[in-house]
This record gives structure tokens, sequence and C-alpha cells, in this order.
């Protein structure tokens, strides 16, 4: 556990460490190759005067000024036809690698009269942007540190020490050792264990109790355990039909709170047009109380009066026509949407037409978010299957890569695509890829387990993935598998047959569970 944290905190930022050191060095080069440009540039300006009156004293203090910054390793001045310095002046260079040099011609009225050599060296300003990346390192290191006591000491205090007591406890059950309560502390799931066993721990207490006093006679005995066996076989029974009520209701339950999500989206889309058909209607009737004011004052009324307000009716009516056809437009693709998924009938339909209106219900809950999805549907895919069934599988999936792949990014894009399967003309492929977290090959491998979540205790059942792998591969008769790796997003692919089976009218009544 240490190790995985370690990694899991320390290898990004060693990751970010080695690229912001790359960057830096980038920079620092580019920032010295332009500041030995423009420093060249100035001192050959200035160097010509000096040379002119070949007074090295006037030269000397230019030079020595460009010494107090630290990058400056060497400058050499020369007058024309002359090899020897005229101006020297240079400090050891440690790491040449580092340093560049840049010769430019002194000019005084349009001829050459010298000759400037300038050598500048990175070193520095690199030495002092690796300190600052190895001090930031060294935050990292302290705040991976602190973030790792801080979770082991909430895995030691809410679960492993608990764990730790109900183990003790089970070992002692099962050596016979009954006369220690079961006690767990809270109220999470190891807790409802804890009061579980200790519930079987009194039930053994009272059993082993009752067989003790029928313990007298073998028929005593043999009836109690009858009966007993009996008790247990109808509470078998109830508990089993319950377990398939309760597992009937979750699935129903994840149908309605799908089909929430999409009456949310569509009442959020209406606002914005029944509004702007609200609001032209609140200027129609002022413009028409006017003309009726104007008509009742017995006043005489313009032909231009007449002609504006023509004008405005027509606009007017546009804008509610626009507005109210595109009302009815979701209106219509959610009750197409709505009756599908309630109703989960077979139909023949159109697989992009299909997810076009899935996706007219979806995307509101992506408006407000940095994310953003984009299609790439393959028109004239017909099916004769349940398009209610397949636009909740295509709804829990987009809302999964919202709300698990792409939480806390700053930016994130899905991919929907529809294309036939290029193996089987009557099959297609439908995918859904995000650019999020991804996971890891053991939340993969569990993704499509009963009451498995990354997200326990803050709103994940854990039967949404299970609830989309039953209808993939049961009602729809296709098959579904995930491409994933941390940091590197996910890929949904489903494959499908255009056809979907024959169910039997047992399978059609049970198809709700």
């Amino acid at each position: 556990m240490i190790l995985t944290l370690l990694l899991g905190l320390l290898a990004p930022s060693a990751l970010v460490l080695f690229y912001d050191f790359q960057v830096t060095r980038r920079t620092v080069m580019e920032d010295l190759k332009r500041d030995l440009e423009r420093s060249t540039q100035v001192l050959s300006l200035s160097l010509a005067e000096p040379i002119w009156q070949v007074s090295p004293d006037l030269a000397t203090p230019m030079v020595e000024a460009q010494f107090d910054d630290p990058r400056f390793i060497a400058v050499i001045v020369t007058e024309a036809n002359n090899t020897k310095a005229f101006v020297q002046r240079d400090r050891p260079n440690p790491q040449p690698e580092l340093a560049r040099t840049l010769t430019k011609p002194i000019d005084r009225e349009g001829r050459q009269i010298g000759q400037l050599s300038v050598t500048m060296s990175a070193a520095p300003l690199l030495e002092r942007a690796q300190r600052e990346l190895y001090e930031a390192a060294g935050r990292t290191l302290l705040v991976a540190a602190l973030s790792m006591a801080m979770i082991l000491w909430l895995l030691r205090r809410r679960v492993l020490g608990p764990m730790e007591r109900l183990s003790k406890a089970a070992f002692e059950l099962g050596s016979g050792q009954m006369g220690t309560p079961v006690t767990v502390e809270g109220n999470d799931e190891i807790a409802r264990v804890g009061q579980a066993m200790e519930r079987m721990r009194l039930a053994l207490i009272e059993a082993f109790d009752r067989l003790r006093q029928h313990a007298n006679t073998l028929e005593d005995q043999v009836s109690q355990r009858t009966a007993e066996l009996t008790k247990t076989n109808q509470e078998l029974t109830r508990a089993m039909l319950q377990l398939k009520t309760a597992q009937k209701e979750l699935v129903e339950s994840e149908k309605l709170a799908s089909l929430g999500r999409l009456v949310a989206g569509v009442a959020h889309e209406l606002n914005t047009p029944l509004g702007n058909a609200m609001t032209v209607v609140t200027s129609l009737e002022d413009r028409w109380g006017e003309l009726d004011s104007a008509m009742k004052s017995g006043q005489p009324l313009r032909r231009s009066q007449l002609e504006n307000l023509v004008a405005d009716t027509r606009r007017g009516q546009d804008i509610l026509q626009r507005n109210v056809r595109k009302a009815a437009e979701l209106v219509r693709d959610f009750k197409q949407v709505a009756i599908d998924q309630t109703q989960d009938a077979r139909r023949e339909f159109d697989l992009a037409g299909m997810v076009k209106d899935v996706l007219v219900m979806v995307e509101p809950s992506f408006k407000h978010t940095p994310f953003v999805i984009h299609t790439e549907l393959e028109d004239g895919l017909k099916m004769n299957s349940f398009p209610g069934s397949l636009g909740q599988v295509l709804t829990n999936l987009l809302i999964n890569a919202r709300v698990h792949g792409l939480h806390d990014r700053p930016e994130g894009q899905v991919q929907v695509t529809c294309v036939h399967a290029t193996d089987n003309p009557d099959w297609v492929e439908l995918t859904v890829r995000d650019d999020g977290w991804g996971m890891d090959e053991n939340t993969r491998k569990r993704i499509f387990d009963p009451f498995f979540t990354t997200k326990l205790g803050r709103g994940g059942t854990g039967l949404g993935m299970h609830i989309v792998h039953n209808i993939v591969t049961q009602l729809l008769g296709g098959f579904i598998d995930v491409v994933s790796e941390p940091n590197q997003g996910a890929l949904m692919r489903l494959r499908l047959p255009k056809a979907a089976p024959e169910r039997s009218e047992h399978e059609e009544a049970g198809a709700g569970v």
C-alpha cells in the first residue's frame, strides 16, 4: 500500500519536474540568445567612439560594467587590421556547453574600425532555476509524505482497524468462543457486517441453547432439526424473493433516475425557447395595446405606424415560430426517448438517429462544464432491437464519463461513434471514448461487478455498469469491453447485432430484472 501511494504521488511529480527542467533549460537558452544579441548590439555601438579615439581607458569601464551580469564570460574588442586585443575581459567558464558566443563588427561612418566578440553562459540562470525546481520538489515530497501519512491514518482508523477486529471476532466464532460480543463502532458497511456477525452470534447461542434443551431424546433432536431446516428453508425462500424484488426495484430506480436526468435536461433546454416566445408575446401585446389606445383616442393613424406594427408583428411571428418549433422538437425527441425507456418495446430504428435523440437529452448536463461531446455517426445503420434499453446504456456511459472519467479536470471531451462492424455486416460497433483519468487494471476488471463503485458513500450505487453489462449481453445480444489505462482515458466498446435475439414470454416478463 505504501509503495502504491509513493508511486501514485511521486511518479507524476517526478515526470512534471523533469518536464519543467527541460522547458526551463530551453527557455533560459532562448533568453540567453536574445540577450546576447541585444547586449552585443548595444556594446558595439558604445565602443565605436573609444576605438575611433584609440582610447582603451574609455572602453574598459563599458566592458567592466557588463560583467556585473554573471552570465558574461568573455568580452574581446579588437581594432581593424590588428590581432592584438584592444580591450579584453573574461572569467572562468566551468560549463562550456551552456555558453554562446557572438561576434559583431564595430562600424563608424560606414567603415569597420573594429570587432567585438561576446561570450555569455546560461549557467547562472539555469542554476537558479534548478534550485527553484529542487525547492518545488522538496515541497512536493513534503506534501506527498503528509498525504501518505494522512491516508494511512484514515485507512488504519476507518478500514484496517475495524477489519482486524472483525477478523479476530470471526476467528473466535469459528473456534466456538461465543461469549465475547462483536462490537464495531460506526454506521458504515464494515459496522453493518459487524452487526450481522453479532446477530449471527446471538442466533447461534440461542440455537445451541435450544439444542441443549432438546438433547434428551433423539426424536426431539430430529424434530427440532427438521423444524429448524424448514424454517431456514422458508427464510431462504423469502430472502430470495425479497432479493429478486429488491434487484428489480434497484434496476427500475436506475431507469427512473436516468429518465429523471433526461427530464431535468429537457426542462433546462425548454427554458430558452419558451422564454424567448414569452418575451415576443409580451412585446406584441404592448404594441397592439398602443394601437388600440391610438384607435380609441380618435386620432388618425399614420401609415408609418401601421407599417412598423406589421414589421414588428412579422418579426415576432418569425421568432415565435422558430422558438416554438425548437421547443416542439425537444418535446418530440424527449417523448420518443421516454417512451422507449419506459415501455422498452422492440422496434426498427436508425442507430444514428437514436444516438442523436439521447445526446439531446444528455448534453444539458455537459453545458455548464468544460467538457464537450463529439460524434462520428455513420448513417443508414438500421436496427431491429430495443432502443429504450440501448438509450439507457448510452446515457449511463455518457454520465459515467462526465462523473467518473472527467471529474475535476480543467477540460476534456467525449467521443461517440457508431459504424458497421468491419468483420460482419450484420453487426454494428458503438463506442464511447473519453480523455479523462482512466482506470487501473484492477478497476477495469471489476467495473461490471454488482455494487462495485469508485464513489462508495458519495452517491454511487455500483449498479450502473452491472446493468449496462446485463442489457448489452442478455437483452441486446451483444458484447461490451473496456480499454483503459491510468491518465489515458477510457474506451467503452459495444458490438451489437442489428437484429436483437428473440425473447420468450418468460424472458419478457423478467426483462426488468
